[in-house]
């Protein structure tokens, strides 16, 4: 039974995880690049790491979301990092957003330490994460997944397994990809609306009741018409993920003619200074493009 956990990467989503793990009773140790960050969990009992490969020093499970394939570099791979400090018999587990490739040269670098490895990307975003309603995938050694699951059941409202290392890790670009899509078709619809003379607040009623409707198309959507930009998923994130998604695609020779329309509405926003912003800023391009701005009267 694993009792002892280490939680490295404390942004948005992680400092919600590891609040939870907090709450759910277990021995938490913490570590951040801003170590300022690890001060709410010192004051509530938990341990701070001064490294990553301090953090992975006497744990059961070695946890951590961070920003980008490089961070997990560094991270992981480091002078200091989590393979320097873990051994024999603990578990590790990458909840970033990386591609599969960088799953799978985790899981070569720890089989060789007898460290068994899980990738376990989420979907949701600031809230699901404070609340514990995040979509969890997992992929790895099944009997390791089946040990880490009751960790993972007090983050998530759903946890699923895909089987192999690495798999988890597509389908979070599979699903990101779906995420993208759904926000470019939001925005492009919300714009045209407007252009039309259109009442927006009628249109998202209809939004949210008819055949196409989403939680994310009618969250942002209300969102938008309130102007509130504040970040659950940062627009400059959306776009490394978009650019990561291009690349997984290229190498499975799978078209995505479609992702390249938004990937260069997504530049646009974030050139315009909207990277900071939710993802949904997505719209400012559009809007820019057309001469309106999208608002509820």
């Amino acid at each position: 039974m694993i009792k002892t956990i280490s939680y490295l990467g404390l942004g948005t989503m992680g400092s919600g995880m590891a609040s939870n793990l907090l709450k759910a009773g277990y021995r938490l140790t913490v570590w951040n690049r801003s170590a300022e960050k690890c001060e709410p969990f010192a004051k509530k009992g938990a341990r701070v790491a001064g490294t990553p490969a301090d953090a992975a020093r006497d744990v059961d499970l070695v946890m951590y979301m961070l920003s980008n394939d490089q961070a997990v570099e560094e991270v992981v791979f480091g002078p200091k990092g989590i393979l320097s400090g873990i051994k024999e018999g603990q578990i590790a587990m990458d909840m970033s957003t990386v591609l599969p490739a960088t799953s799978l040269r985790q899981q070569e670098a720890y089989a060789k330490r007898r460290v068994d490895f899980i990738d376990a990307p989420v979907f949701g975003s600031k809230q699901e994460s404070a609340e514990a309603k995040l979509w969890i995938m997992a992929a790895g050694n099944k009997a390791i997944f089946e040990k880490v699951k009751p960790v993972l059941e007090h983050l998530g409202q759903t946890v699923h397994y895909f089987g192999k290392n690495g798999n988890a890790t597509s389908m979070k670009l599979v699903g990101n990809l779906i995420v993208a899509l759904e926000l470019e078709a939001l925005s492009e619809g919300l714009v045209l609306a407007e252009k039309a003379g259109l009442d927006l607040n009628t249109v998202m009623e209809v939004v949210k009741v008819a055949d196409f409707r989403s939680p994310l198309l009618a969250g942002n959507g209300q969102n938008i018409l309130k102007r509130d930009f504040s970040t659950s998923f940062a627009l400059k994130l959306m776009l490394k993920d978009a650019g990561l998604i291009e690349k997984f695609a290229k190498s499975l020779k799978s078209p995505i003619p479609a992702l390249r329309i938004v990937e260069k509405n997504l530049a646009s926003a974030v050139d315009l200074g909207f990277g900071s912003e939710n993802a949904s800023a997505l719209i400012k391009a559009i809007e820019k493009e057309a001469g309106v701005e999208v608002k509820g009267r």
